[in-house]
């Protein structure tokens, strides 16, 4: 059981906090060089490839909601994951659960091509200075292909996207040679 007390919230609240931080992520912004700080959720979202979904442990197992995202033949999915009485996601190590969940897709053949990316607002994780995932309501985790995520990785590198970013900021993301 979690120590502190939380709010339940309806659905159509989840979600509106959660289109709220999306359309922040979607805002161009000047240490990004004018570029939104992540600029592949707008075009998903306008083309409606993007899959989004709440998920609570312990009602439905992610590889379920997986089956769900699977069958939307939607191209990224957005998992949000609100505080429970039994979970308090400011106390889950992203790093450990993200590579739990990549495990978890490797190992089964039907997702073995999608990788997850967790987001935690409580962690100090910043891109070109900014704090990126503190304004998140919920910690999120968005799946998408690997060959998705490195094309659009790879093109961010061809762009100015990276100016501002610090050297570890860079080695934390793997951006390799930016000429």
């Amino acid at each position: 059981m979690q120590d502190k007390s939380y709010k339940v919230e309806s659905k159509d609240i989840i979600l509106e906090k959660s289109y709220q931080y999306l359309h922040w992520l979607t805002t161009p912004h000047e240490s990004f060089s004018n570029m939104p700080v992540c600029p592949f959720i707008e075009p998903e979202i306008k083309k409606e490839q993007l899959y989004m979904d709440i998920w609570y442990p312990s009602i439905k197992p992610f590889m379920f909601h997986m089956e769900d995202f699977y069958t939307s033949s939607k191209s990224s999915a957005l998992f949000i994951c609100p505080d429970t009485a039994t979970i308090d996601w400011t106390q889950v190590e992203r790093k450990t659960i993200q590579a739990q969940l990549n495990s978890l897709l490797k190992s089964n053949a039907l997702f073995s091509e999608f990788k997850s990316l967790c987001f935690s607002p409580s962690e100090p994780f910043t891109a070109a200075g900014i704090h990126t995932r503190k304004p998140a309501p919920y910690f999120m985790i968005n799946v998408a292909s690997r060959q998705h995520l490195s094309k659009s990785h790879k093109q961010l590198q061809k762009s100015r996207y990276f100016a501002n970013f610090s050297d570890d900021e860079l080695t934390r993301l793997k951006v390799k040679d930016l000429k």
